[in-house]
């Protein structure tokens, strides 16, 4: 074989659709995995396609643990991807030498950031498997085989709508199902190796991979072995049934993973081993009705095609008409279900009796019909009447008598059975195969002695037991009191639910004692989500929800009857790049992610603002340099001058107002932006305060004097004085680099800090050092006439 710019080596790798070989990409010298699409699916454009579309999507990616495309061509009759050579193996070859802990937990913070990269582009995997994990010389694991990965937003479909993609043992429910999937069908997918490469063996077996689809649909989330107990909550939000109750995105699972759980989430609603059988049993019959329904799907097709394939001739009268082949679309063998299989929801639920029976009677179709109806509305009957007569009450008059009739007539057999049963266990013995013993006689337990008493038993049952000559009664157990729950919600019409139970809530509902996950919703306010528990007595909950913040709302606190703190900005959550990689004090860029919103003073901490805080505490007013007070910021103060302001006001308010850190100061200061300053890379011009290069009318040739707050344009989070102006004080202990700083918003502390971090420039500075990333230090309890500082308060 001969490809134009590459020497091939050898062959690393085959499969159905393609084969991958070693390869020297001859320009660059540089060594490649050359992967060729088989010559014999370039007849169906369907494969041609995919194979396209898989360079298309990876050349879009860029990631340190997402394999990279060199190249993509056609020579002859073949098609191929030249891409990253992974020599490592894979994650399925790994587990066979034996995984550490460690590993595995590394493993999948790469691959989970790998998926958060790809649906952040608007990718879908869909093939999450070991086998698509591959390794670096380095060890980094890589995420490969994007052949039938797809866009999330994509108007073109290769694949028709009810397909199944994937394997097996990895599919997510909602993949298995043939339903429209976004990047959470990943997660799951993840979280199924998560759990191979801590156990070594995937959680869900059997024989056919329609059984394999029921127990991911219907099966109790596994239980992690004794060792692993610490990694089951990550596992119960990896595999949750349903998308919203999994990880929404990847890098929550590496929070996760590294232990920030700190945010408010909603618990899943998972199904364990411990939960009700009449869950398990609507679990069972939905799967049952989704398979059976395929199961008919197909019967209806194959009875329209048998009927259309019959012709009339005048010549030789009815007659069937040849079948047309149709290729089956799978990678590999069907039968090996670890490999990737793209085949219709119908192909998948009635693949054995497809391959058992080469021609099929209509008749016999037409009774496997009769009693498939018959089965589901049997079982449906039973559970709706058994389990839930709310249900069964809701249907329509006919079909709820046709239900009540058909219990009514299974529980007669079932009863009429138990009745033969117990009529054959109470039968007498024949007098041959009794004897007269005496009580006492013969038996470890005595029995109740009676006077000239004798008992027949059989005489090849006599052994130590215990035997009683009273009756046995049958006593019915005892239903559990109810209690009454009643929850007050402000506002009002709120949405109250109880998670974990199937009726609807109702103030003063009664429950039996036991655990509740209660959730309480409402438009434009915070979500109410907590279990609560119900004992022996009546329970009241009062719950005032809090307002959802809204980005860009400006508010004030009261301090007192005539005085206000500072204009508060809501800041959003969010994330960003810290740093600069060109300066070592700013070095090494990290990514920081703010996981709550909360509210940034809009102007610097003003005069005006300040004194009050002077005239409350007895302080004299600090010297304004002849500059003006006022809306002017506030100068000449420390930073213990600061931070003994923010406790100030969190006293007076009874908010939870502080400095900013570095991090949250960075971070509103570029206010979404990745440039130099917010506006964007240079032309500083007219934009700020400063001594040179800003083209300020606050400076001269005798000297630059603070400008009144409020002066320039403010940034996109409606924040001014960013740059220039006056530098700021944060919480932060200076240190003149990023080497081990938080990777969250919290600040640096020392014991004996002597200098505290200044961020923004000011008037003293040129124009260079007004950047976003730019920092300095100044002495902690010294005064400075270019230095004031800006607040920040917690919403929650």
């Amino acid at each position: 074989m001969q490809i134009p710019g590459y020497r091939i080596i050898r062959k690393i790798n085959q499969g159905g659709m393609s084969t991958v070989y070693l390869a020297i990409q001859l320009s660059v010298g540089r060594e490649v995995a050359l992967k060729i699409m088989s010559p014999a699916l370039n007849a169906d454009p369907i494969f041609s396609e995919r194979f396209q579309r898989e360079a298309n999507i990876v050349g879009q990616l860029s990631h340190p643990h997402i394999v990279s495309i060199y190249d993509i061509g056609r020579y002859k009759s073949l098609n191929y991807i030249a891409m990253d050579y992974l020599p490592g193996g894979s994650v399925h070859d790994k587990m066979a030498q034996g995984l550490s802990t460690q590993e595995a937990l590394r493993i999948t913070k790469e691959i989970s950031n790998a998926l958060d990269h790809a649906h952040s582009r608007g990718y879908i995997h869909r093939d999450i498997k070991p086998e698509n994990i591959l390794f670096r010389e380095d060890g980094n694991a890589i995420l490969s085989d994007f052949g039938v990965a797809k866009a999330v937003s994509s108007s073109t479909q290769s694949t028709n709508a009810g397909t199944v993609v994937g394997t097996p043992h990895y599919m997510s429910p909602e993949q298995a199902r043939g339903k429209s999937i976004d990047g959470r069908s990943d997660i799951y997918s993840l979280g199924i190796v998560f759990y191979e490469m801590l156990t070594g063996s995937v959680p869900f077996h059997a024989d056919e991979a329609v059984a394999i689809a029921i127990k991911h649909l219907t099966a109790p989330i596994p239980k992690l072995p004794a060792q692993y107990t610490l990694f089951q909550p990550i596992l119960n939000k990896l595999l949750a049934k349903e998308p919203d109750d999994r990880f929404q995105r990847g890098q929550e699972i590496t929070d996760a993973i590294n232990g920030s759980q700190n945010q408010n989430r909603r618990t899943p609603s998972y199904m364990s081993e411990t939960d009700s059988s009449t869950i398990q049993a609507l679990s069972l019959l939905k799967a049952l009705v989704f398979i059976i329904s395929s199961s008919l799907g197909g019967q209806i097709k194959k009875g329209i095609s048998w009927l259309l394939s019959w012709r009339w001739q005048q010549k030789h009268g009815f007659y069937r008409r040849p079948n047309v082949s149709v290729t089956e679309i799978s990678h590999i063998n069907a039968g090996n279900d670890r490999d990737t299989i793209i085949s219709t929801r119908i192909q998948r639920a009635i693949h054995y009796q497809a391959s058992s029976s080469k021609k099929s009677n209509p008749l016999f179709r037409i009774i496997i019909l009769f009693l498939l109806l018959t089965t589901v509305w049997s079982g449906f009957s039973l559970i709706t009447n058994r389990f839930n007569p709310s249900l069964a009450q809701a249907l329509p008059q006919p079909l709820q008598y046709a239900s009540k009739s058909t219990n009514d007539f299974l529980n007669g057999i079932m009863q009429e059975k138990s009745k033969n049963n117990i009529e054959e266990k109470n039968k007498p013995l024949p007098k041959q195969h009794l004897a007269k013993v005496k009580p006492n006689s013969n038996f470890s337990t005595p029995i109740k002695p009676e006077e000239n008493r004798q008992i027949e038993v059989p005489l090849d049952t006599i052994k130590p037991a215990i035997i009683t000559t009273e009756a046995i009664t049958l006593v019915e157990t005892p239903k559990p009191k109810k209690y009454e729950l009643s929850v007050s919600v402000e506002p009002k019409g709120s949405r109250i639910r109880i998670m974990n139970i199937k009726s609807k809530f109702h103030s003063g509902m009664q429950l039996p004692p036991g655990r509740y996950h209660l959730q309480v919703s409402s438009r434009n306010h915070e979500l109410y989500d907590q279990w609560i528990e119900i004992s022996n007595t009546d329970k009241k909950i009062n719950i005032d929800l809090k307002k959802k913040p809204i980005p860009g709302t400006i508010f004030y606190n009261e301090i007192n009857a005539n005085d206000k703190s500072p204009a508060m900005v809501i800041i959003p959550a969010g994330s960003f790049l810290m740093g600069n990689k060109n300066y070592s004090k700013t070095s090494p860029q990290r990514r920081v992610t703010i996981k709550q919103a909360f509210a940034v003073s809009q102007y610097e901490v003003t005069f005006s603002d300040f004194d009050k805080f002077s005239k409350s505490t007895k302080r004299s007013s600090p010297k304004d340099s002849n500059w003006g007070k006022g809306s002017r910021p506030v100068i000449n103060v420390s930073w213990q001058d600061a931070f003994d302001y923010v406790n100030w006001l969190k006293q007076k308010t009874g908010k939870k107002y502080r400095l900013l850190s570095e991090s949250e100061w960075e971070y509103v200061a570029r206010a979404g932006t990745k440039s130099n300053y917010w506006w964007g890379n240079d032309n500083v011009d007219g934009k700020a305060n400063c001594r040179r290069g800003c083209g300020s009318q606050h400076s001269n040739l005798f000297g630059t004097k603070t400008a009144p707050v409020g002066y320039y344009k403010p940034n996109p989070f409606k924040l001014y004085d960013t740059a220039g102006n006056v530098a700021e004080w944060v919480q932060d202990c200076y240190v003149d680099h990023y080497l081990g700083a938080p990777k969250n918003t919290n600040a640096i502390n020392k014991s004996n800090c002597k200098e505290h971090s200044v961020r923004g420039g000011s008037i003293k500075s040129g124009s260079k050092s007004l950047t976003n990333f730019s920092r300095d230090k100044r002495a902690k309890n010294r005064k400075y006439s270019d230095v004031g500082f800006r607040v920040a308060v917690d919403l929650y």
